[in-house]
Parts: structure tokens; C-alpha cells; sequence
């Protein structure tokens, strides 16, 4: 799965927030940014390019919608950063989380105990 641009990965959280959608729907979100019709037509069928999103036509326009899921698209995301700033360990991850007081004792027991149940 390829990375996204912070403007891509933005896009996609609509998708996945709103569902399938018009680039014209889609340009409604921006109006603070005032992001034109073909900027964001363009990063759509970039998207499209990499395997996020796809399309059904309708008439000659294009509805599209998500290709990947949101929890997809954060396993791959988390897998990258564990690779590279951990060097691969998801135990040096939960340690941070643990030194820095982000996870609990509590939370880390009920974490573990999770992880128990669903390996019964």
C-alpha cells in the first residue's frame, strides 16, 4: 500500500466519514481552503491511481467511493512507523506508550487480556 500526502490522507477521511461522493460534493468541504474543482479532481484520480478509492460512473460524471477501509489503511500506516522509528518492534511501541503514562496499568492489563481472549 503506498503513502498517502497529507492532502490525500485528508481526502480519504471524508470518504470514509461521508461515503461515496461527487469531486463537486467533495469541493463542498473545502470552502474555507477555496481547493478548485480540478486540484481536487486531480488528487481523486490520484487516489484512484494508488488503489484507494474507486468509481461508478453516472451519465459522464463519477461517483467515488473508498477502496480501502479506514482500519486497512491505519494497520498499514502503524506498521510503517513501527518499522521505521522502532525498529520493528510493537513491544519498544507499547514501552513508550507505557514510560511516557500515554497507557495505564490499567489499560495495558486490559490490553493483555484482550489479547488472551482472542487467541482462545
Amino acid at each position: 500500500m503506498k503513502k498517502l500526502t497529507q492532502k490525500e490522507e485528508e481526502i480519504m477521511y471524508l470518504f470514509w466519514e461521508k461515503g461515496p461522493m461527487f469531486v463537486k460534493e467533495l469541493k463542498e468541504f473545502y470552502t474555507e481552503q477555496k481547493l478548485h474543482y480540478n486540484t481536487l479532481s486531480t488528487i481523486v484520480r490520484s487516489l484512484e491511481e494508488k488503489g484507494f478509492i474507486d468509481h461508478e460512473q453516472f451519465g459522464n460524471t463519477y461517483r467515488y467511493f473508498a477502496a480501502v477501509t479506514k482500519q486497512e489503511y491505519s494497520k498499514k500506516t502503524l506498521g510503517r512507523v513501527v518499522k521505521k522509528y522502532f525498529d520493528n518492534s510493537y513491544e519498544n511501541v507499547v514501552s513508550l506508550l507505557v514510560e511516557d503514562e500515554n497507557l495505564s496499568l490499567e489499560e495495558l492489563k486490559k490490553l493483555i487480556e484482550e489479547i488472551e481472549n482472542s487467541k482462545k
